[in-house]
């Protein structure tokens, strides 16, 4: 045991820069060790302070005879530009000394290949060997062991955080260093759909929702607060969830909740029209089924999951569970959303007011509130919250004055509030990156005990500062993971000091000083944050998807809410999470256009290759064909450029399933020739869906013509008979022998007789 204490003393006390080669020679430690816990979060004037934690054995050999002792510093950090290095530095930079007298470690045993064992250090607060100044100390573990039973006095293992020292109570900086916080937590995470609208993915949401997942995790976590807490949340998100809650299925095109109450009122919600289709089976001709309506392809590359997936009873229920604990604890929370799907706020909002990425703005943020009110919360506040950080300023002069914009405080570096305000201009809440960085390596910087305790000694060296007065406003990472240890890190409860208090967004906006845009200078906006922002090719895909998605609803008669779910599934073409995969995105969202294009196209006209009018009006046969399973209500706009053939306009029709009808067209022409014509299939308003037909129409005034032939024929006929009358007449009158040798030879018969 005393050699034990003598090689990790020694191992503290040789020449720095001995010592710091010899730790550099490794940047990897054979034993990896992890903080779960450290209570109390800050370093308290009497009592203990426990670590505990966990140590792997990450190499090939069995670790013998491990040691755990506690390090600290012996000075504190007392800025907040110091704590900034300090966590950037590297793992093996030593940072303070091992506390290793009788009392002051643990001893694990031994720990073969792969094998993990938890350790508990709890020390007192005298023998924590550091200086009493306030400021953030740094506090960490070390573990030292023996390879066949050799030892050395490099550390195994190791892992470190900071913990800070606030004023002793009853002194006047304690009742003057005090400040606020604001904590943001994002509910984000990209969402993809194949082009039948299922969600994409499935395998990796399922795990997600699972115990213990990412996002199961993060309402678990939040339920742990008591103090204001703001979630900024994605409406994406939840509809990513709901689809997996009701078994993801594809596009629903039947009745909607609308048509379904009035059906079953008894109310008419449209008979079907038509003869039945000539199909054999006497079925309608619907979409493909779900086994052969798209192929692996449809669904975004690395995303891909299946139906039979995402329908298991234990994925639904995992998704049902999370979204009733999620309408549980928005009440208890400041809830704010951001434009439906992450919407690329910079690239839709950078072009001229009419540009088309205005009106998806309007569009996401409309949607936002929406979705929202559906899971019930119905006073959401809207924000833009770009996952960078930055936003041009032309766009920053676009948005809703009454939305607030999260920014990095490298967007606005000579700020000297965190709310920046501008006559009817969006608010600007600079987020602190330094004390949203994270904890120091090598831990997972984002674990929840690190991150907190990073927070909290920003918050702590920001109360003993001159700007205690300003808050501080902290957004954790866009995608948070707070780690496998969160449950156990008590995370708000740490946060739960008395020289802090905590506010929601609205609060900071409400309640802090504020800065003028004139004072803060222009937005600082990388090239690196234009180059990335989504091309205006997808932010046009996304808008010919949403338009096709209303000419579908117009189609459809007893569905109004196709156009929302395909305005939902346009948007995330452009989600700010598609930067980097702007091409698939935009294909991912072509592919949905154009399949719901083929379905529109399952509703088309036929007509005769070639027509004859005998007379100036006529009428002419087509067939209105719907092949969808679904109720439609289409109209015909006819089109004879170039010509005089008019064709009467004929009021919209509906068709039922697998319907077909033949429509009579009257047609009428003031001239003679070869026509062209073509019509095409509308929406009930008269807006072209895609199908047409082409034919042409032959037109002359033969009825016409012929009685004028018959007419003329009639005269010259009676002219004539009445000539030959006339002259037979005449003839007879001038020559009268004939007719007395006609008599005389009659007289001599009969004398004869």
């Amino acid at each position: 045991m005393l050699l034990v204490t003598a090689a990790a003393l020694v191992g503290s006390v040789l020449v720095p820069g001995v010592a710091a080669a010899a730790e550099a020679a490794s940047t990897r430690t054979p034993l990896r060790v992890s903080i779960a816990t450290l209570a109390p979060s800050t370093i308290p004037q009497r009592g203990r302070v426990t670590l505990t934690g966990r140590i792997t054995n990450q190499s090939g050999r069995t670790w013998t005879d491990l040691y755990v002792y506690l390090l600290t510093s012996s000075d504190p950090i007392t800025s907040r530009s110091g704590l900034a290095r300090a966590a950037a530095t590297d793992a093996t930079t030593p940072v303070g000394s091992r506390r290793t007298a009788d009392g002051l470690y643990d001893k694990v045993g031994d720990l073969a290949p792969g094998a993990s064992v938890p350790y508990r250090l709890s020390v007192r607060r005298q023998d924590l060997g550091i200086s009493g100044r306030p400021g953030v100390y740094w506090v960490g573990v070390h573990v030292l062991g023996a390879i066949d039973g050799a030892r050395d006095t490099l550390t195994d293992g190791r892992a470190r955080t900071f913990m800070p020292l606030l004023p002793r109570p009853g002194t006047a900086a304690a009742a003057r260093d005090h400040t606020t916080l604001s904590l943001l937590v994002p509910l984000k995470a990209p969402v993809q759909r194949s082009s039948d609208t299922r969600l994409a993915g499935t395998a990796a949401w399922d795990r997600a929702l699972a115990a213990d997942g990412r996002l199961d995790r993060l309402l678990r976590l939040s339920r742990q607060a008591r103090q204001p807490l703001t979630w900024v949340v994605d409406p994406a998100l939840l509809d990513a969830v709901g689809s997996l809650a009701d078994g993801n299925p594809a596009l629903d095109t039947g009745p909607d909740d609308t048509a379904r109450a009035n059906s079953a009122s008894g109310s008419p919600s449209g008979s079907p029209s038509g003869s039945p289709s000539g199909s054999p089976s006497g079925s309608p001709s619907g979409p493909p089924s779900a086994s052969t309506s798209g192929s692996p392809s449809d669904q975004p590359s690395g995303s891909r999951g299946s139906g039979s997936e995402a329908g298991g009873s234990l994925t639904r229920q995992r998704a049902r569970a999370w979204l009733e604990e999620f309408r549980r604890q928005a009440p208890t929370h400041t809830v704010a959303s951001v434009p439906y799907a992450d919407l690329d706020v910079a690239a839709a909002l950078r072009g001229s007011p009419g540009s088309p990425g205005g009106s998806l703005y309007a569009r996401a943020t409309r949607l936002s509130a929406a979705t929202l009110a559906t899971y019930g919360v119905d006073s959401a506040v809207p924000v833009v919250d770009p996952v960078s950080g930055y936003l041009p300023e032309q766009v920053l002069g676009r948005v809703s004055a009454r939305t607030p914009v999260v920014l990095r405080q490298s967007a606005l570096p000579d700020a000297s509030e965190p709310v920046v305000v501008e006559s009817d201009r969006a608010p600007v809440l600079l987020a602190d990156t330094r004390a949203g960085a994270g904890g120091p390596s090598p831990n997972s910087q984002y674990a929840a005990l690190a991150f907190r305790q990073r927070l909290l000694s920003d918050a702590a060296l920001h109360a003993q500062s001159t700007d205690r007065d300003t808050p501080l406003v902290v957004s954790t990472p866009a995608y948070w993971n707070p780690g496998d240890a969160w449950s156990v890190s008590r995370f708000f409860s740490g946060l739960d000091r008395p020289w802090l208090r905590m506010v929601d967004l609205p609060g900071v906006v409400a309640g802090a000083s504020t800065t003028t845009a004139k004072e803060a200078g222009p937005l600082v906006y990388p090239k690196s944050e234009a180059s990335a922002e989504l091309p205006t090719a997808n932010l046009l895909a996304t808008g010919d998807l949403t338009r096709t998605g209303a000419l579908f609803a117009a189609l459809l008669t007893l569905n109004d809410t196709v156009d929302d779910v395909l305005s939902r599934a346009a948007l995330l073409g452009s989600s700010t999470s598609a930067r980097g995969a702007a091409d698939e995105a935009r294909a991912g969202t072509t592919r949905t256009s154009d399949a719901v294009r083929a379905r529109m196209a399952q509703v088309h006209i036929e007509g005769p290759p070639f027509v004859m009018m005998s007379g100036e009006s006529g009428p002419i046969q087509v067939t209105m064909v719907n092949d969808l399973a679904e109720t439609v209500t289409v109209g015909l706009t006819m089109s004879t450029s170039g010509s005089q053939l008019r064709i009467a306009p004929h009021d919209p029709v509906t068709l039922g399933p697998g319907r077909r009808t033949s429509i009579r067209l009257e047609a009428s022409s003031r001239d003679i020739g070869v026509h062209a014509v073509t019509l095409k299939v509308t929406d009930a308003a008269g807006v072209p869906l895609g199908s047409e037909t082409r034919f042409s129409v032959r037109t002359s005034h033969v009825g016409t013509v012929i009685w004028v032939i018959m007419g003329v024929g009639a005269a010259l006929l009676f002219l004539t008979i009445a000539v030959r009358l006339i002259r037979r007449v005449r003839r007879r009158r001038s020559t009268h022998g004939p007719l007395l040798r006609d008599r005389g030879d009659r007289a001599g018969r009969e004398v004869g007789a």
